[in-house]
């Protein structure tokens, strides 16, 4: 895998083929996206990730994600934006202008606005065979001060917001910039724009004898609580600049099927992630929130 140059954020080893060789989400490319409806698709797409990129059986939704993919957010920008502003959170850090529109599909006419927001993880350092160290949630370890290692500074990353353990978060792109991250995109072209790309920073080491320099292994637990935070409210702000809830997706399930493909985000908690979207839409709608 070709790695930025010096930088923060990786994307993952190439994976052993025999775990790309499993079902894809079906793809339909008359409606530039995947088959059934909004809720049928998330489930498919949000398939349990496992060690080597495979992927579990199809589960039923957290009870905010299934209640609302698809449907309108029914949060007015200028809400968003004021509860922002409240917090002293830019709108640079939650993917850009809160009433611009999200991007579109490249290369065609009455091109479809992005339907997809795909969850990553940047796999990235690679501490081999040893042990990851116990301060990556510390503000003292390096990978989470953006200052010091910006992936913008490379001109490598396809992502369009980049999230470190502190619940820090960097804009590469806009939300409204199309940008391939994925082989399917790569693939098919005219798809970038469709799909939003947010990788989380998550060290790896090696699986023992699981072949040289291999990345399998992620913490457990995968990601703190600051990093679902910020990835809820990157969700409810891309939301809230289509109108609707888009359809969550791992960046292994979109990648399912391609040779070479990724295995991220590796221990994600989805239960975790709906409970904290649960509570910060309400909070920022201004209803009390559920306990």
């Amino acid at each position: 895998m070709k790695r930025l140059p010096a930088l923060l954020l990786l994307l993952c080893l190439s994976l052993p083929a025999a775990a790309q060789k499993q079902a894809a989400c079906p793809y339909a490319a008359w409606k530039s996206g995947f088959k059934g409806d909004a809720r049928a698709q998330a489930t498919c797409l949000l398939r349990p990730v496992k060690l080597y990129a495979r992927l579990g059986d199809s589960a039923p939704l957290p009870a905010f994600l299934a209640a609302r993919i698809g449907q309108r957010t029914g949060i007015a920008p200028a809400r968003l934006r004021a509860w922002l502003a409240e917090q002293g959170i830019a709108e640079a850090d939650v993917g850009g202008p809160v009433d611009a529109p999200l991007s579109r599909a490249v290369g065609r006419l009455a091109a479809p606005m992005a339907r997809y927001f795909v969850i990553h993880d940047t796999s990235y350092p690679n501490f081999l065979l040893e042990p990851i160290p116990a301060h990556i949630n510390d503000a003292s370890w390096d990978f989470n001060d953006f200052n010091l290692r910006n992936p913008a500074l490379g001109g490598g990353p396809k992502g369009h917001v980049y999230v470190n353990r502190l619940g820090g978060s960097l804009l590469v792109r806009d939300f409204g910039t199309a940008s391939y991250a994925s082989k399917l995109e790569k693939d098919k072209p005219s798809l970038a724009g469709l799909f939003l790309h947010v990788e989380l920073v998550q060290p790896r080491h090696s699986v023992p004898g699981g072949g040289k320099g291999n990345d399998g292994l992620a913490p457990d637990p995968g990601f703190t609580p600051a990093q679902y935070e910020r990835l809820a409210l990157l969700y409810i702000a891309a939301s809230v600049r289509k109108g609707t809830w888009l359809i969550p997706a791992f960046h292994v399930v979109i990648d399912t099927g391609f040779a070479n493909g990724h295995d991220d985000p590796q221990n994600f908690s989805l239960e975790q992630w709906d409970t904290t979207l649960s509570h910060l839409s309400a909070v920022i709608a201004g209803v009390d929130a559920p306990n």
